[in-house]
Parts: structure tokens; C-alpha cells; sequence
């Protein structure tokens, strides 16, 4: 079903990019069109938004095709929307199918100029059927492919933690398939990820870009002018409620510090109890040790109520967008030593990171890292100032990264109004 407009586009006579330097031409905004498809509307929302409103405004013809729960009628504005149902934890023969051949009618009907696949399911199966439509019919013109992280299926993975070779192999085949297309673009949000696919010989310089994150709107995500008062310090773990996000983690340091009187721990992140590694959300509303928020849309508000982002993630993200919400808030961060954290948080000036190996390590390091926190309290407050001075000094703005992916799409950017 399609809201929020009709299939297609303006009848316009398509315009063929008469080089083979991928976004080398820009386009103006009239006419164009721009199939973005994601294997999950929440995500979608919260990390890609930005991007198809930027398009919009400039005129081009949207249309997203996105599975998870359906996207509600009132965030539709401007684009043509496609619910989908992808299972996003494993490969599914006939659900997969449904996406490309979901994928195939959409491109024959719309015949978009650009096609941006977000997340690996989409890129390998949207991918095949777009590059098969390219070779058959010369549309789309051109396909950007945004990994943001490893993900649990490519990433490393610690003892115990359960492996694909299977599906490994296969994304693998699939992305060198990809990769050897001229008119094939990737970015990949940190330069860790950039030289796993290198290193497998699927990215190189010419075909890749670096984008860090998805960008916070610094107009949403600022600091409070006073500091806040109050004698507790507030420590917020916001993300997916995943084990390898560290959530267990946070919630057994929470456990551990609960006698203190001077912290409180908050939980605040989507319900998401299909996925075989959350936490369901009922244990946490029965725990008395957190305060679980769940699902929070008035982010920079949350924020701005706290003093320490936690994030002793294990999962193979990329930027965690998370720690740079907390940056432009002006909120320490706990993080674990992972490439993405790295890139948000500075050791020892905006932050602590974590550089534990093991879980045990992981909540020692983590309990320790709070506590010092609460017995130097002017630490908390420098690394807080200086956390907002970061986010200011590196590309995290989100107009700015939305510019960049609406030009690798092949449209000539334009200033964002006020």
C-alpha cells in the first residue's frame, strides 16, 4: 500500500549520466526520483529521515520502501511510503523473495534515477534487483548502498557469541557482485569499517565514501545555559534494548550501585522483543534498581535531564548516534572501545572508554568509571563542557551529512532554511 501520495513521478524524459564517475552529475530537484529502501521504519525515521525531507524540499519525487512496524500516516509528508515485511534477524527465503520482487515492481513503475539501500538486507536483495534492472532497462541510474556497522552477522565475534558462515559467505559473494558495478556506491560510517570491506576486496577509494553517522540536528540537541541542579547524577543507558548493546552490563552495574543515594539509572529505548537478543521490556518495568522510560520521543529533553551516557556496547554499529545526541547535549559518555565509540567520544576529555575484553571486565571497568564520576564531581562537569566543544569541532551536523548523501544520489544540493 502507498500513502502520502501516488507512484511515479512527473513525466519527464529521462536524463542518461554520460560519465561513469558515480554522482558526478547533479540534478536539479524537479523530476527526479529517488527509491530509498530500509529493513526497518523505526530506524528509518530516527536515522534517515533527514535525508528524504532534504530530498523533498528540493523537489525530487520520494518514495521509501521500509519494513518493521508500519510508518504511522502523520510522519509521511512530502514522499510516497511502501510497507514491506523483512525479517531483519535472519535470511528468510519467501520474505526475501517478497522484497524483490516488492523491489522489481516498484523500479518498473516509478523507474527511479537513484536507489538508496540502507542496512545489509536491503543492499544485498534490492541490490541484485536493481543492478539486474540497470543492465535490462538503464534505470536506476545509479544505486548507493549506506552500511552503518558490521552488524551482528559481519562482525567479529567474542567467545561464545553465535556465528554465520553460511550467510557470511553468501553477503560476501553478493557484495562483490555489487561492488564490480560502476554506477554501485557505498558509505560506511567509520574508517574501521571501511577497511574490513576493503580488506575483502569489496570497497576501495573510488567506490566508497566515509559519512560519520547520520547525522543531530544541533537546533534539537543542545546544552542546557545553566547546569542543571540537583544532587543525584543522572546516568542513561538510550539505545536498542539489546544484551550486545550492553544493556546487561548496565543493568548489573545498576544492580551493584543501588545503594547509593546519589545516582539514578535510567533505561529508556524501543520495545523490541521479536529480536532473539533484547531484554523484554516487562522485566525491565518489574525493576526496581532503573527507571525504564521505553520508548522516548522528546530525546533532547531526556538529555538534558541527565549528566553520563552509557553505552558498553558489543554490537557491530557504527557511529552509535546516541553518543553524539549526548556530545551536542553536552553529557559525558561511557563507552566501550569499539571503532564507532571512538569516533563520538574522547578518553579522558569528553568521556571514559572502556577498553575491557571480557563482560566481567566490562562491569568492573563500567562500576568504576561511574563511581569516579560521582566522588569527582568537577571531572563530570569538564568532561560534560568539553563533550559539546567536540561535537562542534567534527562532521556530526545533520544538515551537513544530509547535503552529502543528496549529492552521492545525484542531486544538486541547496541550503537548508532555518
Amino acid at each position: 500500500m502507498i500513502q502520502s501520495g501516488q507512484m511515479g513521478g512527473p513525466n519527464s524524459e529521462r536524463q542518461r549520466n554520460p560519465t561513469r564517475e558515480f554522482g558526478r552529475l547533479r540534478y536539479c530537484g524537479s523530476g527526479y526520483r529517488v527509491l530509498v529502501i530500509c529493513n526497518d521504519g523505526a530506524y528509518f525515521l530516527r536515522h534517515r529521515l533527514s535525508v528524504v525531507t532534504h530530498l523533498a524540499s528540493l523537489g525530487v519525487d520520494v518514495t521509501v520502501i521500509a519494513g518493521g512496524d508500519p510508518i504511522r500516516a502523520e510522519s509521511i509528508q512530502g514522499w510516497n511510503y511502501i510497507h514491506v515485511p523483512i525479517e531483519r534477524f535472519r535470511f528468510d527465503p519467501f520474505g526475501d523473495a517478497r522484497l524483490m520482487l516488492r523491489t522489481a515492481r516498484t523500479i518498473r513503475a516509478f523507474k527511479p534515477h537513484a536507489v538508496h539501500l540502507v542496512t545489509l538486507k536491503p543492499a544485498i536483495f534490492s541490490g541484485f534487483v536493481s543492478i539486474v534492472s540497470h543492465f535490462l532497462h538503464a534505470y536506476p541510474e545509479q544505486v548507493l548502498i549506506t552500511l552503518p556497522g558490521l552488524g551482528r552477522m559481519m562482525s567479529p565475534k567474542a567467545p561464545g557469541q553465535r556465528r554465520y558462515p553460511i550467510a557470511s559467505a553468501l553477503t560476501l559473494l553478493a557484495f562483490r557482485v555489487l561492488s564490480r558495478r560502476d554506477y554501485v556506491h557505498f558509505t560506511f560510517e567509520t574508517r574501521h569499517d571501511r577497511e574490513f570491506w576493503k580488506g575483502r576486496g569489496i570497497a576501495n577509494e573510488k567506490n566508497s565514501s566515509l559519512i560519520e553517522g547520520a547525522g543531530v540536528d544541533p537546533n534539537l540537541f543542545y546544552p542546557l545555559e545553566n547546569a542543571r541542579s540537583g544532587s543525584t547524577t543522572k546516568v542513561l543507558f538510550a539505545s536498542r534494548l539489546l544484551k550486545s548493546k550492553g544493556l546487561s552490563t548496565f543493568l548489573t552495574v545498576a544492580h551493584e550501585l543501588a545503594h547509593r543515594s546519589d545516582v539514578e539509572f535510567i533505561v529508556a529505548g524501543i520495545p523490541d522483543d521479536h529480536d532473539p537478543d533484547a531484554i523484554p521490556h516487562r522485566d525491565l518495568e518489574q525493576m526496581t534498581e532503573i527507571r525504564f522510560l521505553g520508548h522516548v520521543t522528546d530525546m533532547p529533553n531526556l538529555l538534558r535531564q541527565c549528566d553520563i551516557v552509557c553505552l558498553p556496547t558489543r554490537y557491530g554499529e557504527g557511529i552509535p548516534r546516541i553518543l553524539i545526541e549526548a556530545a551536542a547535549t553536552g553529557l559525558a559518555s561511557i563507552a566501550s572501545d569499539h571503532p564507532g565509540c571512538r569516533e563520538a567520544v574522547e578518553d579522558g576529555v569528553t568521556g571514559q572508554i572502556l577498553s575491557a575484553k571480557s563482560d566481567t571486565e566490562m562491569r568492573r571497568e563500567l562500576s568504576a568509571a561511574i563511581v569516579g564520576y560521582l566522588e569527582n564531581p568537577d571531572l563530570l562537569k569538564k568532561h560534560k563542557r568539553a563533550a559539546n566543544q567536540h561535537f562542534l569541532s567534527r562532521p556530526f551536523n545533520q544538515p551537513a551529512i544530509a547535503d552529502r548523501f543528496t549529492e552521492l544520489l545525484g542531486v544538486l544540493a541547496a541550503p537548508w532554511s532555518d
